[in-house]
């Protein structure tokens, strides 16, 4: 993944980012909304043909980079969760 910060305010955030799926960030951008903290939160996809999109938060005065590796660790936690459910009620599987 290229990643180029194209904004690096107190309380705005703006990175491109570059041959890289967009789940991930989806699920940042899902989190982010629900803060009452963040003021505005969005990708932005130029082109489907173009791999690259751009990822901006801002938040009502407080830290951007705060609130951003907040929601990066509630990612973390939520994909941990989905893995663990998954390994405990999916059938093993068998090897060859």
């Amino acid at each position: 993944m290229e990643m180029e910060f194209i904004k690096k305010n107190k309380d705005e955030i703006e990175i491109k980012v570059k041959e890289e799926d967009t789940s991930f960030f989806d699920i940042l951008v899902n989190i982010a909304s629900s803060k009452r903290d963040v003021d505005f939160v969005a990708l932005k996809k130029a082109d489907n043909l173009i791999n690259e999109f751009t990822f901006y938060i801002k938040t009502k005065g407080g830290s951007a980079k705060d609130i951003l590796l907040e929601c990066i660790n509630e990612a973390e936690e939520t994909l941990d969760s989905i893995i663990a459910s998954l390994e405990r009620n999916l059938p093993a599987t068998k090897e060859k």
